[in-house]
Formats: C-alpha cells, sequence, structure tokens
C-alpha cells in the first residue's frame, strides 16, 4: 500500500492541490473545444440511437489511454509524429468532406439521384465500432497537448489523473452536444470541417524544428538545477523569434532540450522537459485557449440557417 501511495505521489497532500484538480479541469475543458467537435463529426452517421453508446465506449477507452500515458507521460510527449499524423488526418479529413459536396453538387445539376455517405469501416469492422476505434484514436492524437500541458502543472500523479479524466467526461457531455446542434443547424457542418481544418493545420504547423536540424545550443559550462534556471537560461540565451506571452510562439531553432545530469530531481526535470516540448520546440506554437476560440469562432459562424426540423 505504501508503494501505490508513493507511485501516485498521494502524499505527502496539501489543500493546494485541490486547486490545481480544478485548473486541470478547465483547462481540459478548454482544450476539448476541439475534440468535442472532432468527436461529433465521427458519430454523425451513426444512427441517433449509437451516438452516445459510441461516445461512451469511446470515452472508457480514453480514461485507459490517458492514465497509461500519464503515467508514460515523458515518453508520449516526445513523440511529435503523432500530432503530425493527427493533423495531416484532420486536413484530409475536411479536404475529403468538401470534394464529396462539390461531387454531390455536380451530380445534383445534372439530375443524379443523391447518394448518402457510406459510413466508414475500419479493419472490417461494424460502422458502430469501427466509430468507437475512430474515438480512441482521435482522443490518442488530442492527448499529447493536455498531458504535455497537465505535467506543467503538478508533478503528482493523483492530481493529474483526476483533472485529466474529469476534463474527458466534459469533452464526452460537449461532443453530444455538437452532435444535437449539427442537427438543428444545417450549416455548422461546413463550419464544423472547416474548424477541423483549422485544427488540422495547427497540429502540422506545430512541428518541433529540431527535427528539421534547426538547434540552438547553451554556451560552455552554462549551469541550471531547476527548471525555473533552465527557463531563466532559455530566455536569456536561446530566446523565440517571435513571443507574445500566453499567445504565439514562433521558434526558428530549437533551445537546448533540458540535460537530467543537471536537474537531478527528477519532479524539476520532468517540468523543465515539458515547458521545452510545449513552447521551446514547436515551429509556431498556439496557446491552447486562443486555438479553443478560434474554433468557436469558426462554429458560431455556422449557426445563420436553421433547421426546419429544430424549429
Amino acid at each position: 500500500m505504501d508503494a501505490i501511495l508513493t507511485y501516485l505521489q498521494l502524499t505527502p497532500f496539501v489543500p493546494s492541490d485541490l486547486l490545481v484538480v480544478a485548473v486541470l479541469i478547465l483547462l481540459e475543458g478548454l482544450l476539448s473545444c476541439d475534440n468535442a467537435v472532432v468527436l461529433a463529426l465521427l458519430v454523425k452517421h451513426l444512427p441517433p440511437a449509437e451516438r452516445g453508446r459510441a461516445l461512451r465506449y469511446g470515452i472508457i477507452g480514453a480514461y485507459v489511454f490517458r492514465i497509461i500515458a500519464l503515467m508514460l507521460a515523458t515518453w508520449i510527449m516526445t513523440k511529435w509524429y503523432l500530432k503530425f499524423a493527427g493533423g495531416a488526418y484532420l486536413v484530409w479529413m475536411a479536404v475529403a468532406h468538401f470534394l464529396a459536396q462539390r461531387r454531390a453538387a455536380a451530380a445534383a445539376e445534372k439530375g443524379a439521384e443523391p447518394v448518402a455517405p457510406s459510413p466508414k469501416r475500419w479493419f472490417g469492422l461494424s460502422p458502430f465500432w469501427s466509430m468507437v476505434i475512430a474515438v480512441e484514436l482521435t482522443d490518442i492524437v488530442f492527448s499529447v497537448d493536455s498531458i504535455a500541458a497537465a505535467v506543467a502543472l503538478s508533478s503528482k500523479l493523483w492530481v493529474l489523473i483526476i483533472g485529466g479524466l474529469l476534463g474527458i467526461l466534459a469533452m464526452r457531455f460537449a461532443a453530444q452536444g455538437f452532435v444535437t446542434l449539427l442537427q438543428r443547424f444545417p450549416g455548422l457542418e461546413n463550419a464544423a470541417f472547416i474548424a477541423v481544418a483549422f485544427i488540422g493545420l495547427k497540429l502540422l504547423i506545430e512541428i518541433p524544428v529540431d527535427v528539421l536540424g534547426r538547434e540552438q545550443h547553451f554556451a560552455p559550462g552554462t549551469t541550471y538545477a531547476t527548471a525555473q534556471e533552465y527557463r531563466a537560461e532559455v530566455a536569456r540565451q536561446c530566446p523565440p523569434a517571435v513571443h507574445l506571452s500566453h499567445v504565439v510562439t514562433i521558434n526558428t531553432a530549437s533551445a537546448p532540450e533540458p540535460d537530467a545530469k543537471l536537474i537531478t530531481d527528477a519532479n524539476e526535470y520532468r517540468a523543465a522537459h515539458s515547458y521545452w516540448n510545449l513552447h521551446l520546440r514547436p515551429f509556431f506554437e498556439v496557446e491552447g485557449w486562443l486555438s479553443s476560440l478560434g474554433v468557436l469562432l469558426i462554429f458560431l459562424s455556422g449557426f445563420r440557417r436553421r433547421s426546419s426540423v429544430g424549429k
């Protein structure tokens, strides 16, 4: 039992831990705006009775993945290609939608009967289970940012798990709400796919510049022992090309990765490494609140025309 308490870092407990949990729930809710739009689009073509069930099963799997991912947070955050592949998939999803819409419009001009899109199938599974897998994979892609942001707020595993899981629960209800809105306001579908393309492009331009061979180095003899000291050295020796605090950061070259030999405290190193992944590696890093606001504004543009079903 003592080993479990130590691993989850349940001791020592301080009241401020509950405040961090609350902040994590809010953070997950804001970052989940993007997720909810995509999940709503994924399950929209399922029969109404199966949409909630697909989201529910997918979110259960997301819970399991999130716990495992938090335990392997340092490893997960280094896998930049998850975000890049996810961004490419989202852009492809949006492009495919508008191309299909264009083909349908051309067929309608020729007097052909419209053909309803066939449900997508994964690995030969039924449309329902294919959507469950799609929901799972989508959460994995979007989790990379959420995990990195969470680790930056707290080093206690139990705090991260509780905050993250409650945030996922909020995303599930948000996605269900978006499905209902898509039925009542037809214009939301195109707006949602524009938002999906926006999210995908955001993930693509966040490619780490160090994988492109663009790296900076500290001066010989530079030392730091904490995450704060590491950040101070980055600001002094390797500042980003453009930095608007809490808005956007542009890095033309990646700052040096924190050295575990210099930061011997595991929690301090994890905090420094999380900051490096979130802010010092991406070519173009947009803060989560700003991208969520962008998605919301795009989505609001779809409320111009209301379905007769919703009247």
